[in-house]
């Protein structure tokens, strides 16, 4: 995902050893949002669906 993200242009990005569990575990603060904007959503969509 992370390679897809910097075809994207996406130029911070980084590989999360553990995932987002790992990171929750270790107590490092998360942001949740419920008004992710149309481009996020359709960007998430797209990624979660391989269609990138």
């Amino acid at each position: 995902m992370a390679r897809d993200l910097r075809k994207l242009g996406f130029k911070d990005v980084r590989i999360l050893k553990g995932g987002l569990g790992a990171w929750t575990n270790a107590g490092l603060p998360i942001e949740t949002r419920s008004d992710i904007s149309a481009v996020g959503l359709e960007l998430y969509k797209a990624l979660a669906s391989g269609n990138v």
